[in-house]
């Protein structure tokens, strides 16, 4: 007898570009799945809020947007709509939390210990509004529930050391190591696992420069666009293909 397909959706705000290229592109490897896309780009995807016991978004326009995202019609997202929700993208930043961090963990004269981390990574997760939303998605009843971190920025595709990009703040953060970076996911993964949900790590091999992309997977038009935050279809599919569903 055939295996069951499982519900899957990939909620997101612009980044589901790049998930839905690779899934044309044939590039996801998912096994046997029933895959649904949800979600809103730009501004929009703030006014998707977990209402009702359902992701719903709160504007009509907003509403039309998540229609023609879907393409099924599906105007909210209840926790049994799915066996598997995979948020991506949403607006983790956890570039935001990595750099300070990277910076004094990494630092000579200073150290973090693993209670202020672990601390630290549970007042940033309280603050993200995908977290809390995928917490109540949880709580709501939703079998496994994902979050799938975009990427950190992409190296060679812009100046990031201009003012208030990512090397004007934190300028020794390209001397960041494996060690300090896996200390950190581990304390992001553990605050997620409290709240019953998982964590996709972005893997050590997109990684270059400390906290950056490889720039094998920039968007095709990244360096006309001054875009080092959306990623190729390549990674999107080397980020979902790690999953186990």
């Amino acid at each position: 007898m055939p295996s069951k397909s499982k519900r899957v959706l990939i909620f997101g705000d612009s980044h589901l570009a790049s998930v839905r290229h690779a899934d044309t592109a044939g590039l996801l490897e998912l096994g046997t799945v029933d895959l649904e896309y949800w979600g809103a780009a730009g501004p929009a995807f703030r006014q998707i809020h977990f209402a009702k016991e359902a992701l719903t978004p709160i504007k009509p326009e907003t509403e039309e947007m998540v229609l023609q995202v879907n393409g099924n019609g599906r105007k909210t997202v209840a926790a049994n709509d799915f066996d598997v929700f995979v948020f991506y993208g949403v607006r983790l930043r956890f570039t935001d939390f990595f750099a300070p961090y990277l910076t004094l963990m990494d630092g000579e004269n200073t150290a973090v210990s693993d209670a202020v981390l672990t601390r630290a990574a549970d007042t940033f997760l309280n603050d993200r509004r995908s977290v809390r939303m995928a917490a109540m998605l949880k709580k709501a009843g939703a079998g496994r529930v994902i979050l799938a971190f975009a990427g950190f920025p992409v190296w060679g595709v812009v100046d990031h050391t201009l003012e208030n990009r990512t090397l004007a703040r934190f300028p020794d953060v390209t001397q960041a190591t494996v060690a300090s970076r896996q200390r950190i996911w581990q304390a992001l993964e553990a605050g997620l696992a409290a709240r019953g949900l998982e964590l996709v790590m972005q893997p050590e091999d997109t990684i270059t420069k400390g906290m950056f992309t490889d720039p094998a997977f920039a968007v095709a038009d990244g360096v006309e666009r001054e875009d080092a935050v959306h990623k190729a279809p390549t990674f999107a599919a080397k980020l979902l293909n790690s999953l186990q569903l």
